[in-house]
Order: structure tokens, then C-alpha cells, then sequence
């Protein structure tokens, strides 16, 4: 193959011969080195695009969890929060059990250990307890034994409550302490000379004697079956205490409730007086179990288990 090349001022132009193999292997070579360009811009560009595309995916995975673990500490907070509540709630029961517990122990006359519920240190004050939590993997282990043992707490806080509320209401009932506000036993139960008839008999009774217009209370709660005017009695109450006993109020003054009448322990029901058979003013005190007459005087000088403040 022969090149001629034509140079610009005209001058002589120049020819040069090419041999043909060498012509056709630098056209190969071209051709080989543009391909290769070719195919290296466009694995470039792809491999940048993937890349590209690769790493968006990569991020939008990333804020996806990262939202989905905000979440979940938030969750976990919010349970804390509340379990954390829940407790200084329990705090405060464990002592009103532990007071219940004891005040049973005392009236059943039992050990104290039996009602003793593990009570945590108080609340408030110097002892103030500061209940926080720190996550954890196991943390709804934690949660389900928080539950179980508050509910377990609270079971005892309801059974013990009911255990001492039944006695409370056992203790309305039963006829226990002075009807009167003051006065001094004059005549006691059993056999004795009457002060009227000057004969023997058997006295259903005791006589609380004190001053006239002194009040007289019940013994008991429970139900007013008579008030009125009966012979020998003067003015009666007969109280129903609906648990088999029945106490009698008799030589009043004046009543001050009628039959029918739904009353509480310690009720001013008359005052002091000395209608029916009576040589002063007094209170014939009578105590009655299943219809049978009793001593009253265990009854008046019984101490009250519960006490008043």
C-alpha cells in the first residue's frame, strides 16, 4: 500500500509505502483498543449506578430500623414507666398488709409470722426507695414476674382486707363494753333478795346505777325488736344483734329509738331512768344468747379487740 501526502505550499508532496500486514494490524488494534473503551465506560457507569441505587437501599434500610428501634424503646419506656408506677403502688399496699396482717395476728392470737408479706422499705421519707429500670434483652421476663407478684400482693392485700373485715363486722355485733356512760355495777346476776318484794329470786341481770338523764348505748349493732312499756321492765329496748344474741335496756327514763330501728355499735338508744319495779335511777342490763339468759358481767368488761383510733 502506498500514503501520498500533499503538503500545503505546494511544494513537492511525498509518498510513502505501508506494508499490508502491518496496515491491517494496527486497523485490528484500533478497533480492539475503541472496544475496550467502549465496554470499560459502560461497566464504569453501570457498576456506579448499581452502586449507586445499592447504597440508597442500603440507607432506607437503615432509618427502617432505626425507626423500628425508636419504637420499641419507646414501648419499653412507656412499660417501665408505667411498672414503675406500679410498684410504688404495691410499696404503699405491702405496709397496709403488713398493718392488716399484724392487727389479725393480735385479735386470733396467732403468730405474726403467718401473715408476714415481705413488705419492701417505705416509700416516702428518709428510707425513699428510687425504683428504675435498665433495658434489657429479657426485659418482658422482668415484666411478667413484676406482674405476677404484684398480682400475687394484691391477692393477699384482698384476702387479708376481707379476713378483717369479717371480723370488724363479727366485733359490730357482739355485745361488748358499758351501756352507760358512767355509773357503778349495784346488782349483780344470780340469786338475790329483791329490793322490793324482800324476796328470794334469781336475777336475769346486772343494775348499772348512775345519774338520771345519763345516756345508755348499745352494746351492739343490730335491730330494735321492742321499745315500749312492759311490767316489771318500765320503759324496754330489746335489741336483735342477729348472730343468736339479744340484749334488754330496761327502767329508761325515756326511749329514744322504736321497734324497727337498724342501729350501730355504741348508738344512744334511752336514758338513765327508774320506771317499772325500781328504787332509783339505773340501768337493768340483761344479755340473752339462742333466748337463754347469761352473765352480762363478761360482756362489760370484755376488751375490744379493735382499737378506736
Amino acid at each position: 500500500m502506498q500514503i501520498i501526502i500533499f503538503k500545503s505550499n505546494k511544494t513537492k508532496s511525498s509518498s510513502y509505502k505501508i506494508n499490508g500486514v502491518f496496515f491491517i494490524s494496527f486497523f485490528i488494534l484500533l478497533v480492539a483498543f475503541t472496544t475496550f473503551l467502549l465496554n470499560s465506560s459502560v461497566y464504569f457507569y453501570g457498576y456506579k449506578t448499581g452502586y449507586k441505587e445499592l447504597s440508597e437501599d442500603r440507607l432506607n434500610d437503615i432509618a427502617k430500623y432505626e425507626k423500628e428501634i425508636n419504637l420499641i424503646k419507646i414501648e419499653n419506656k412507656n412499660k417501665m414507666d408505667f411498672f414503675s408506677k406500679k410498684l410504688i403502688t404495691i410499696s404503699a399496699q405491702m405496709e397496709n398488709i403488713n398493718a392488716l396482717g399484724n392487727k389479725i395476728a393480735k385479735i386470733a392470737k396467732i403468730d405474726k409470722k403467718d401473715f408476714d408479706f415481705t413488705r419492701p422499705k417505705y416509700i416516702g421519707g428518709k428510707n425513699k426507695v428510687s425504683i428504675e429500670f435498665e433495658y434489657d434483652s429479657n426485659f418482658d421476663l422482668y415484666l411478667d414476674d413484676i406482674l405476677f407478684e404484684l398480682q400475687k400482693k394484691e391477692d393477699e392485700l384482698n384476702y387479708t382486707s376481707r379476713i378483717i373485715n369479717n371480723l370488724e363486722m363479727k366485733e359490730q355485733f357482739f355485745p361488748a363494753g358499758f351501756p352507760s356512760e358512767k355509773g357503778h355495777i349495784s346488782s349483780k346476776y344470780g340469786d338475790r333478795v329483791n329490793p322490793i318484794s324482800k324476796k328470794k329470786h334469781f336475777h336475769k341481770g346486772i343494775d348499772i346505777a348512775y345519774k338520771l338523764e345519763t345516756d345508755i348505748v348499745a352494746l351492739a349493732a343490730g335491730k330494735v325488736i321492742f321499745s315500749g312499756k312492759k311490767y316489771g321492765y318500765g320503759n324496754l329496748v330489746i335489741i336483735d344483734h342477729l348472730n343468736g344474741y339479744t340484749t334488754k335496756y330496761a327502767h329508761n327514763n325515756r326511749n329514744l329509738v322504736k321497734k324497727g330501728d337498724v342501729i350501730k355499735k355504741g348508738h344512744i338508744i334511752a336514758k338513765m331512768g327508774s320506771t317499772g319495779h325500781s328504787t332509783g335511777p339505773h340501768i337493768h342490763l340483761e344479755v340473752l344468747k339462742d333466748n337463754k339468759n347469761i352473765n352480762p358481767n363478761k360482756f362489760i368488761h370484755y376488751q375490744e379487740k379493735f382499737s378506736k383510733d
